[in-house]
């Protein structure tokens, strides 16, 4: 997808997202990964009507490092899942918090070869959004999309309108990818990936409601 393209918003494309939701529970998709699209879709819908926050930027800026882990990496790190063996990638530094005001350096270093496309309404995400900017980096190179056909993972907080996408790393070796924003709302939010890179025939089984894998919390006191 070039820079080029009209860029799908997260707001725009809520409603095309609740009528997803009542498509993949009729179609028997499992409890976990609907609701999680439900509330995704709610967390959206609250943001759209909530009154701009009175936070103001603290003119503190912080870090927050995360590693992408592949199955052989959890192995050679001893990580266990009581889910058995292949369970799937998983983040590192799952849980974080930050001062409400602050500026966040969120760096998250890949190893993931493998590209799991976005499909549907999920193509919105493989644009970057809630950045300084509107930008991310991919080693070094400044973006503001990822094409979907590399897109291995994505990093989406949507209470906070956060998103990056992952680009697979080159075989046997890292990405890295490093974007800002401002803390700009208090709360516990939960971040999950929207790649299909889980388990099942859509990919969206397995790891991807699991925390500590495609899933974790970012608080924000």
């Amino acid at each position: 997808m070039s820079e080029g393209r009209s860029r799908r918003s997260l707001s725009t494309s809520a409603m095309v997202v609740v009528a997803l939701v009542a498509v993949l529970a009729s179609l028997g998709v499992s409890v976990a990964v609907v609701s999680g699209l439900a509330g995704g879709v709610r967390a959206v819908a609250d943001r759209l009507k909530a009154t701009p926050p009175a936070v103001v930027a603290n003119h503190v800026t912080v870090t927050r490092s995360m590693d992408l882990l592949t199955e052989d990496q959890e192995a050679a790190r001893h990580i266990v899942t009581p889910y058995g063996a292949g369970f799937g990638p998983m983040y590192t530094n799952a849980d974080w918090s930050v001062q409400a005001g602050d500026t966040v350096i969120v760096k998250i270093r890949s190893y993931d070869d493998g590209p799991a496309p976005l499909m549907g309404v999920q193509m919105m995400y493989d644009n970057v959004e809630g950045t300084i900017g509107g930008v991310e980096t991919v080693d070094g190179k400044v973006v503001h999309s990822v094409p979907n056909a590399d897109v291995a993972h994505t990093f989406t907080v949507v209470g906070l309108g956060l998103n990056l996408p992952i680009p697979a790393a080159p075989t046997g070796k890292f990405v890295t990818v490093v974007a800002r924003f401002v803390a700009d709302r208090v709360g516990d939010f939960t971040w999950q990936c929207y790649a299909p890179c889980g388990s099942g025939a859509n990919g969206m089984g397995g790891p991807m409601a699991v925390d500590r894998w495609m899933e974790g919390k970012v608080d924000v006191r």
